[in-house]
Parts: C-alpha cells; sequence; structure tokens
C-alpha cells in the first residue's frame, strides 16, 4: 500500500476533523498529497422545493462558495507546513454517490473519514454513508476514531485462514501487506487474530477446534507474511466477543479487516466479523477490497 495522494472527508460545521489529523501525520511520514472534500446535500435547496430554480441554483453556489473557503482555511496551515493540499467540493443526492465519483476520478491510495459517537452509552454507529463507503470504495479506505495513534501504533490484522467466511485467500495477505506497509511508515507493529470458534451443527455447544492445528495454521500465515510469531493471537471465543477484547488487551490503533463482494443482488456484503466489529471497537479501522471487486462503474451509473 504506497501512499501518493489521500483523499480526507470533511465534516461540514464541525469543530473538530480526526480524519484530517490523521492523514496529515501520514502525508509527513509517506510524503503524499492531501484532497480534502466535502460532499453535500439538502433538500431545503432544490429547485422548486422552497425556491425557483434560479434562486434556488443561486443559492447552492453561494453555499458551495462558503464550504470551499471552509476547506481553504484547513488547507492553508497544512500548506504553510510544506503539505501539498487541494480542495474540492460537490452537490448531489445522495452525497456519497458524490464521494464516490470523486474517488474514481482522483484514484487516491486511501480515502479517511471520521466516524464518531452516536449514543449515549458511547457506542460507535456507522452512519448510512459510512456503510455505503464501506459498501463501495474500491479503494482502501480507514474510519477514523477520536482516539490518537501512539507514537507506534499497534495495527492488527483479523484473519480467516480457513476463509470460513468466503474471502479470497488474496484477500488476507493484502490485508497483511497493508497492515505491514502502514507499519513501516508509521514505525509501528502488526499482529494477527483469529477467532476459531466454531458454530455447533445442532444443539447449544460450539464445536471444539484443533489447539495444535490452530497454532500451526497462524504461525505459518506469519511467518509466510514476514509478522513476528509473537504477534500471533487466537481466541476460542465468538468472534463479535474476542476481537473486542484483545484490541482493548493490545490497546490498538488501526484494526484492518476486509470486505467481498458476492453478488450485484447482495452489493457488497461485508462478512459476519465486519458487520459485528466495526461499531463495537474504539480504534481507527482500515476496510481493504480484493483486487477482483466490481469496478465503480457498474455503481456510477
Amino acid at each position: 500500500m504506497e501512499l501518493s495522494k489521500l483523499l480526507v472527508i470533511i465534516e461540514p460545521d464541525s469543530g473538530t476533523q480526526p480524519a484530517l489529523e490523521k492523514a496529515k501525520s501520514l502525508a509527513r511520514l509517506a510524503d503524499c498529497e492531501i484532497e480534502l472534500l466535502l460532499t453535500e446535500f439538502t433538500t431545503y435547496l432544490e429547485d422548486g422545493f422552497f425556491f425557483d430554480p434560479e434562486q434556488a441554483k443561486q443559492m447552492r453556489y453561494d453555499l458551495a462558495d462558503r464550504r470551499m473557503a471552509d476547506l481553504e482555511a484547513l488547507a492553508q496551515p497544512l500548506r504553510e507546513q510544506g503539505l501539498e493540499v487541494s480542495c474540492s467540493v460537490a452537490w448531489g443526492n445522495p452525497p456519497y454517490m458524490e464521494t464516490l465519483s470523486r474517488i474514481k476520478q482522483l484514484n487516491p491510495s486511501m480515502v479517511l473519514k471520521t466516524t464518531r459517537h452516536h449514543s449515549k452509552v458511547s457506542r460507535m454507529f456507522l452512519t448510512h454513508e459510512d456503510w455505503e463507503l464501506v459498501r463501495y470504495s474500491p479503494v482502501p479506505l480507514l474510519l477514523v476514531k477520536e482516539r490518537h495513534w501512539e507514537d507506534a501504533p499497534r495495527i492488527l490484522v483479523a484473519v480467516d485462514p480457513y476463509h470460513i467466511n468466503d474471502k479470497p485467500a488474496a484477500l488476507e495477505n493484502k490485508m497483511i501487506t497493508a497492515a505491514r506497509a502502514f507499519a513501516n511508515e508509521t514505525g509501528g507493529d502488526v499482529h494477527l487474530f483469529h477467532s476459531a470458534w466454531v458454530s455447533p451443527l445442532a444443539g447449544s455447544y460450539p464445536l471444539a477446534p484443533n489447539i495444535e492445528k490452530e497454532e500451526t495454521v497462524l504461525h505459518d500465515m506469519a511467518a509466510a507474511n514476514g509478522v513476528d510469531g509473537n504477534n500471533v493471537h487466537w481466541s476460542l471465543d465468538r468472534v463479535d466477543e474476542s476481537l473486542p477484547e484483545i484490541v482493548d488487551e493490545l490497546g490498538v490503533n488501526i484494526l484492518v479487516m476486509g470486505a467481498i463482494s458476492r453478488s450485484k443482488i447482495d452489493r457488497l456484503l461485508l462478512g459476519s466479523t465486519a458487520e459485528k466489529i466495526i461499531d463495537s471497537v474504539e480504534c481507527d479501522i482500515l476496510i481493504l477490497k480484493p483486487d477482483e471487486m466490481p469496478s465503480l462503474n457498474t455503481i456510477l451509473v
């Protein structure tokens, strides 16, 4: 995962921009460019909703000018620090389609987007736009939360050595390779985790895994991908319980997960791991796709 340009989704009217802060750190380390993108839509400014078409159009232009000024205000301090930063504003419904269009035009190395707490119990819940980008972004997507990275970030890759959830074998290697590249840029280290819990065929008791085989398979995967054998972890518990626990135990900064495409009808399914985990961990999450995922041309029609 060679970083040359980062696309950062900016939140309008937000006092903090965690995704931009992480992008700034990466751009300094990797000497890469940044583009700030703000996408917006409100029915209030659509033609004929409250205003005649010409008036609504002018108001959208005025709003775009204000948003561009906001982006330039964010960009200028970064430029003064020697970073190369561009800005773009888009209007469309739904906004995530404009983001996907910009991804197609720009082909960035990575997209960064902030996701925040959305409940009184301090859990993370991804917005509709977050999920659509998880489904459709053809480039790595970093969902950024508010926790700061350590000086040497700890990166955990959620692997499935047996491909129980249908992930192509190449995706496992891609995830580990990306994690190692990220670690090389940031001075961090890479860990692997697998839940060896097996659902019962009947009754209420899970099947017992072959512990010796689990150890061998995971250590072989680590050795084949240049990961320290001491950084291999696995659990006999369900993944939705064990993965958040290991994230907290290790103090993980970035969790790397894979998303796969099964069919056009099913769109992009995340698999049981991602669906259960993304909202329940406090660290940043890097989502990667197989190289053979459907083209954006099938979506942007």
